[in-house]
């Protein structure tokens, strides 16, 4: 059977192509949820320490008037 062997390897070479192709394909998907991850991320910290510094205006406020102008 001559040629069996030649067909062989070509089928898997193509095979393996198919493969990698598929792996930069998900890899490139990774990339993108990292991507998307780090921006959630980044925009969660964001709210943190503007919700910090609202609850920390308003405990001020709060000493504020009640040390100085919150009695009869």
């Amino acid at each position: 059977m001559p040629g069996t062997l030649e067909r062989d390897v070509g089928a898997i070479e193509a095979r393996l192509d198919n493969l990698e192709k598929w792996m930069a394909d998900i890899d490139r998907k990774v990339d993108r949820l990292l991507a998307a991850a780090a921006m959630g991320k980044g925009a969660w910290w964001a709210t943190l320490k503007i919700g910090g510094l609202l609850i920390l205006i308003a405990g001020a406020g709060a000493w504020v008037f009640d040390h100085l102008g919150g009695k009869p």
